[in-house]
């Protein structure tokens, strides 16, 4: 079961959502698909196999920007907390540019096994996501007022204003917080709306165009570039938490429900 929740106000800036996950294993390679945001994650129960490796994933560990398709295979007993960083939130927790992180899962093992063990110990839900929040609230910074002006005005498909400072140098600021170039987050914003779209109408046309592709061919080349299988293929799985991660409009539902 997945679930999601609002973040304490500390970090509401930085931080989407706190979400869990509990399951008795899923067998099937889940491809993982890119949501523009960076992740603290917690493995409470068995951790996960990242294909195609076979590498069993750290008990804690800081997910970066994706880019590139990987697989994930469930162990025996998932129970996974996560922290979703918004798309430039990151920066301070991992207290380096968030570009250096991209398309990798960090161990962090030596900085926050503590919090693992702890997390693992926890008497429940709440209390693991009380440790987690505290652990992401110690290391927030400022916000670097440019960068997050210009996720915003990606989010809503609007122009980017750079401030009037040099495109190196925005494009420089914006890696720096985010992790990847504007124009790679802003394909995969557009990329995540196909997730909204497939769920009102499994029409593939339809959702490649409502998303803001050209036309379906454009839509299949970014599922070949962030998922490497064809959007039949994801449509047609649609198990274990890889999609419940893709699953749209849950933040809000959770958030509504949290208070």
């Amino acid at each position: 079961m997945y679930r999601e929740f609002r973040p304490p106000a500390p970090l509401r800036d930085d931080v989407r959502c706190i979400w869990t996950y509990e399951s008795a294993g899923d067998d099937a390679p889940q491809p993982i698909a890119p949501d523009g945001c960076c992740e603290l994650i917690v493995h409470c129960g068995d951790p996960y196999t990242e294909l195609p490796d076979r590498r069993v994933q750290p008990a804690v560990l800081f997910a970066g920007q994706l880019t590139a398709p990987f697989a994930i295979v469930a162990g025996a007993r998932a129970a996974v907390l996560g922290v979703r960083f918004a798309p430039d939130g990151a920066r301070g927790f991992l207290g380096r540019p968030a570009s250096s992180a991209t398309d990798q899962r960090v161990d962090l093992s030596d900085a926050f096994g503590v919090l693992a063990a702890e997390a693992r110990a926890a008497p429940n839900w709440d209390a693991r996501i009380a440790m987690a929040s505290a652990v992401a609230a110690a290391r927030r910074i400022a916000p670097d007022p440019l960068v997050r002006a210009a996720v915003a005005a990606i989010g809503a498909g609007a122009s980017v204003d750079t401030g009037g400072v040099s495109e190196r140098q925005f494009q420089r600021r914006f890696k720096d917080r985010v992790g990847v170039a504007s124009r790679t987050y802003a394909a995969i914003v557009r990329f995540r709306r196909v997730f909204d779209a497939i769920e009102r109408s499994p029409d593939l046309v339809a959702a490649a165009l409502a998303a803001g592709y050209y036309d379906q061919p454009q839509m299949a080349r970014d599922f070949r570039r962030f998922l490497g299988v064809t959007a039949r293929a994801w449509a047609a799985q649609r198990v274990g938490l890889a999609t419940a991660l893709a699953a749209p409009g849950s933040y809000k539902n959770a958030a509504q429900e949290a208070g």
